[in-house]
């Protein structure tokens, strides 16, 4: 269950406030519906017949949706004054209704950017009894479909965006099945209500693109790996630092060295837990070896030649100086952070 973004009139609209309202809801009028078929469900957009029902699900499932998005049984009717080629609501529909109602879900596809983007975002719920099923996320397809598929049969979308708080693991879950992508961590992104109240939550976006669809579920992530080499310099947290802003492992001599101990294998433990990380990482070095370290990269799986290196020049690789016998503060850090990775762009 994801919140759909949308914007609306104060409930004390300006004069250009309703002005706009108009254009919309002539424009929703003339709207050709959009629907699809499946083996369980059946999608169509939103139209005033759907009401009653809807109200009734949403009433229904007000408890399990309230954990994570407002409840607002009336909101449907919202929706459907403001449908155009841009914000559209499909309902998702049982072919076996059960219970009072035949609706599985709602998804709003709204915020969409044209130009040079073509993308859209999703907002979702799901509706008892259904949950668990598997019909949303049929359905939840369908829709994909058709906002993919070029006018005058879908939206012409290119990308696909939906953002889900970290604790919603369910809505997640329905996202990856459909092969949808993490795409970072998004801190105070909506302002929505909880147990504590309501605040700004943190939200992961996910994301999938025309050229990937219909995606693998499940597949896999494919971060970029980054390495960077870090000479150590006592009392900087240098390569902490460095990881914590590139958002990378840090992999330390030292580390290794007080685990394992004074062991002659610890080099090579290093560059194993290089290799082994899918991300790559912070390589935090206390004597750099040019030999060593080029042999030990390679068997990482990186290309020497690319592989930054902060506080040493080994003679291959792009060398980041500093001054040891300064501070480095965190704009500094910062700015080597942004130079590792762009080595990899």
């Amino acid at each position: 269950m994801i919140h759909a973004t949308t914007s609306a009139c104060s409930p004390t609209p300006s004069r250009s406030c309703c002005v706009a309202d108009r254009s919309v809801h002539d424009v929703s009028r003339s709207l050709a519906p959009l629907a699809a078929t499946g083996r369980r469900v059946w999608v169509h957009t939103a139209q005033q017949s759907d009401l009653a029902a809807y109200q009734v699900a949403v009433q229904q499932s007000a408890a399990r949706i309230g954990q994570w998005n407002p409840v607002n049984p009336a909101d449907l009717q919202w929706h459907l004054e403001r449908q155009t080629e841009d914000h559209r609501t499909f309902l998702i529909h049982a072919m076996d209704a059960a219970g009072s109602h035949g609706i599985v879900g709602k998804v709003n596809v709204t915020n969409v950017v044209r130009g040079r983007f073509q993308n859209g975002v999703i907002g979702y719920d799901s509706y008892d009894p259904y949950v668990g099923t598997g019909l949303f996320a049929e359905g939840l397809r369908l829709v994909i479909d058709l906002a993919f598929a070029e006018a005058p049969r879908g939206m012409g979308l290119h990308r696909i965006e939906a953002n889900v708080r970290p604790g919603n693991s369910p809505s997640s879950g329905v996202l990856r099945s459909l092969g949808f992508r993490r795409e970072g961590y998004v801190q105070h992104m909506l302002w929505l209500p909880g147990a504590d109240g309501s605040q700004w939550r943190d939200h992961i976006p996910h994301a999938v693109t025309r050229e990937e669809w219909p995606a693998a579920p499940y597949a896999a992530q494919r971060w970029p790996r980054i390495a960077l080499l870090v000479k150590e310099i006592p009392g900087t947290h240098l390569g902490a630092r460095l990881a914590e802003e590139s958002g990378l492992p840090l992999l330390s001599e030292g580390i290794v060295e007080r685990e394992l101990g004074a062991q002659s294998g610890t080099g090579a433990a290093l560059w194993a837990l290089l290799g082994s990380s899918p991300v790559g990482g912070v390589v935090e070095l206390r004597d750099p070896q040019p030999a060593l370290a080029f042999e030990g990269l390679r068997r990482a799986g990186f290309d020497p030649a690319r592989v930054p290196q902060v506080g040493c020049s080994l003679g291959f690789g792009v060398s980041l100086p500093i001054d040891p016998g300064r501070p480095v503060d965190d704009r500094s850090v910062a700015h080597l952070a942004l130079r590792a990775r762009a080595a990899f762009a």
